[in-house]
């Protein structure tokens, strides 16, 4: 976070790394109490931004500095004060029930989830009043399955900590629930988890655009091929932005200590028209980069008010060497407007991995991330569960 201000009698530029320089613009100058046609913002070069960065406090730091001293001013957040001073993605809790029909189709769907603001941290008060729901929150809560008897609700309450964006807003955490219980409705229908999926699609334009996706990942991956012990295949999928993606993932449990070794993820995606598609490609296969990170690692813990971590040596991120290996479709389909890209592909990775690792060893891992201390309990859950099977 960084911000350069050169405060003036009349006139005040402002440098900055901002993704709202107008709304940057008024903050700068109520917070230095001059008109707003005072003060000019030049919007650099943001690097990883993902909504962080609506808000740039360095440059308004910066700007009370400058007007203080009469001299241009930098501030430039150091990594520990990014950290203490920021705003991670609230914690969200779902839960979801369902009803199957003797022929194994979902005829009803409850889900309720809880979490804390996404875009309202960035919202006046008459904005949320207005608004009526966290969109960034609930963003994607409702599936793209065609269910006679849909609920979805939302409890959104702001906490003692700020929280705020992240790439896909609640895009990740909300798929991640829903289309893990698709799995396991599927287990409990009896059926294969890709076919159950494409047979509760709606006969329309997005359910068979939908369809294609689901498809053809499918078939890239090698979908119901033979795999190694402790081998496993898990399929997620998800609409947003009006793009539609599924995604395959094949990874490996190691049973001795509870590491995945993700091997291979499999995006099929159809944002319509593609413009340029070396540039669709790496969205994608950064989205999934970075949400694989999420999944398997990412955590942050509140100990006596304040964040576990101050550096990235106790916030590990996924490593170069542990990116596997990913293929990219993009569906041919020109007659459709584009799309958006930039968030839909994180959507469905982390349900993708947990069902992966379902397939492998019957373990079912509800909780981000799956670091491996959570897979040796789901392990011994399910190595409890088998047991008790087979006693008479």
């Amino acid at each position: 976070m960084v911000g350069v201000a050169d405060v003036r009698a009349i006139a005040t530029t402002i440098w900055a790394p901002a993704q709202a320089p107008l709304s940057l613009r008024d903050q700068v100058a109520a917070a230095i109490e001059v008109p707003a046609d005072q003060v000019t913002v030049i919007a650099t070069a943001i690097g990883g931004g993902f909504g962080r960065k609506s808000v740039v406090e360095a440059a308004i730091e910066a700007a009370r500095l400058s007007k203080a001293a009469g001299r241009p001013v930098k501030v430039l957040w150091n990594r520990s004060e990014e950290f203490l001073y920021g705003f991670p993605q609230p914690m969200t809790i779902s839960d979801v029930s369902a009803a199957l029909d003797e022929s194994g189709q979902v005829v009803a769907w409850d889900q309720h989830l809880a979490t804390s603001f996404v875009l309202f941290t960035f919202f006046p008060g008459f904005l949320r009043w207005l608004s009526g729901s966290d969109g960034g929150a609930t963003r994607a809560a409702v599936g793209p399955y065609s269910v006679p008897n849909l609920r979805v609700a939302a409890t959104v309450r702001e906490l003692p900590v700020p929280t705020g964006t992240w790439r896909g807003l609640g895009l990740l955490p909300n798929v991640f629930a829903s289309e893990q219980f698709v799995d396991e409705l599927a287990l409990a229908a009896q059926a294969d988890p890709l076919a159950f999926r494409l047979r509760h699609l709606a006969n329309d334009e997005a359910g068979q655009r939908m369809r294609r996706v689901l498809e053809r990942a499918a078939a890239q991956a090698r979908w119901g091929a033979t795999l190694p012990p402790d081998h496993g295949r898990g399929i997620a999928c998800c609409i947003d932005a009006g793009t539609f993606v599924a995604q395959v993932v094949e990874l490996r449990v190691d049973r001795s200590n509870g590491a995945l070794q993700i091997l291979k993820v499999t995006a099929a995606v159809d944002c319509g028209l593609v413009i340029n598609p070396d540039s669709a490609v790496a969205q994608v296969e950064g989205a999934i980069v970075m949400g694989l990170s999420a999944t398997l690692k990412e955590e942050l813990m509140l100990t006596d008010g304040r964040w576990s971590a101050t550096s990235f040596a106790a916030y590990p991120m996924l490593t170069l060497a542990e990116a596997p290996a990913i293929e990219v479709v993009l569906i041919d389909n020109r007659e459709t407007a584009p799309g958006g890209l930039g968030e839909p592909p994180i959507g469905p990775i982390a349900a993708a991995v947990a069902n992966a690792l379902a397939n492998a060893s019957g373990a079912r891992v509800r909780t981000m991330p799956l670091t491996p201390t959570r897979v040796m309990a789901a392990l011994a859950d399910a190595d409890s569960i088998s047991t008790k099977e087979v006693l008479p």
